[in-house]
């Protein structure tokens, strides 16, 4: 499979957008660790198992601190004020600001919000039944996320239609300056103004009274160890919520119908024990997880498999490689929701191990145990329509049709 490494890009190959399983593969195989240049700036990726989960374990060589990809067009680009997060901060900064998110993020609070989510998902679930066809997105899986992130947050439902156009540009934008060879002027434009009308319309939301009894308004009065958030780091974390509680999780409901559809024995297998669920919930990330790469900055000169990351370095860490890398998974390729062990990375490792997690799978699993009880059949009615970011498995619109069960 040579020449798939000039279809390596995740903004300008429609062939990578299309399928880059085959080409990450490919990479895994014969370049562990690739140096991509020209964009506006160089990175290094990887994308074997072990590699990448030894880096992300060791954050005193890789740091996710975003303050080191400097400032200026590469920051603007990447609308780097809007991720002055926990996500993207190391050393004491992380763990403050993981401290103050633990605090909210507690498993008993996600638990609480069951009820919630089994309401919202029993309605979707009695409209996909009574509708002929609907768009598996929109329809179905965002109307889940939407309702659990208002209920979160504090956010009025009205709202919501705005604020997922924000962040699908902000999804957009991400990565730009791997990828691209030269600025996009319309690309930086349409992010810098999304992050401008989000952080106007969250500074509008928290100066209301009804803003009293919010998730942002606990995390902006809350006082750890001394410490309370900025209004920067509140802003930021407020996009982080939204960003991590809306789209990927929409992804990931939208993933795993689509996976039922191309694997119909495995999806026979689940209908008859459905208490096979979480597992296939947990082979779902593995396979299809919404966030395919992340990435790390070398605090120091290094070597990996031959090739030279200078420090200062970007280092994109491709979790949906590594999910795939036959040397630790059987048939990687394949649906198998009773997989065991199932160490995926689709949440990360270590010290930034993703904190909605919980959450995530709560959403998942329940929409999951819905549809495989209350569905006979699915049929994809029409072709997936993909987003134009292939850092994301992300698709934008999947017309469908639920057959109930007689």
């Amino acid at each position: 499979m040579k020449g798939l490494e000039s279809d390596f890009n995740a903004l300008t190959s429609a062939r990578f957008r299309a399928d880059p399983y085959p080409i990450l593969a490919h990479m895994r195989e014969h370049h562990p660790v690739f140096r991509l240049s020209p964009g506006l700036t160089e990175s290094w990726h990887v994308f074997r198992y072990d590699d990448v989960r030894d880096l992300l374990l060791k954050p005193d060589l890789f740091s996710s601190d975003r303050s080191l990809q400097g400032g200026g067009d590469l920051a603007d680009a990447n609308v780097a004020f809007l991720f002055n997060n926990m996500i993207s901060a190391a050393g004491e900064k992380h763990r403050r600001l993981r401290m103050l998110a633990n605090r909210v993020f507690m498993a008993k609070a996600i638990e609480a919000l069951r009820p919630a989510v089994e309401t919202v998902v029993e309605e979707r679930i009695a409209f996909a039944l009574s509708a002929d066809e609907f768009d598996l997105v929109e329809d179905f899986a965002a109307h889940i996320t939407v309702a659990m992130i208002c209920a979160v947050l504090g956010l009025p439902k009205a709202d919501m239609a705005r604020i997922r156009g924000w962040t699908a540009v902000l999804g957009d934008n991400s990565g730009a300056v791997t990828w691209l060879e030269k600025m996009e002027p319309a690309l930086a434009e349409r992010g810098r103004r999304a992050a401008e009308e989000m952080t106007a319309y969250f500074r509008d939301f928290l100066s209301r009274p009804a803003a009293g009894d919010s998730l942002l308004a606990t995390f902006r009065d809350l006082e750890v160890e001394g410490e309370r958030l900025s209004e920067g780091e509140l802003l930021s974390m407020a996009m982080l919520l939204l960003l991590a509680g809306n789209e990927t999780t929409t992804n990931l409901i939208t993933n795993f119908v689509r996976l039922l559809d191309g694997f119909p024995v495995e999806a026979a297998r689940l209908r008859a024990d459905p208490d096979m669920t979480d597992g296939a919930v947990d082979e779902t990330l593995r396979m299809r997880n919404s966030i395919r790469n992340i990435d790390r900055f070398a605090l120091q000169d290094m070597e990996m498999h031959g090739v030279t990351i200078p420090k200062g370095g970007r280092v994109v860490v491709w979790l949906t490689a590594a999910n795939r890398d036959p040397q630790v998974f059987d048939a990687p390729d394949d649906f198998q929701p009773d997989r065991t062990p199932n160490r995926h990375l689709a949440f990360g490792q270590g010290m930034h191990m993703c904190l909605g997690a919980s959450l995530a799978r709560l959403e998942t699993r329940i929409a999951a145990r819905a549809i495989l009880t209350q569905t006979s059949a699915i049929e994809l009615t029409g072709p997936a329509e993909l987003g134009v970011n292939a850092n994301f498995d992300n698709v934008t619109r999947q017309m469908v049709r639920f057959h109930g069960r007689g």
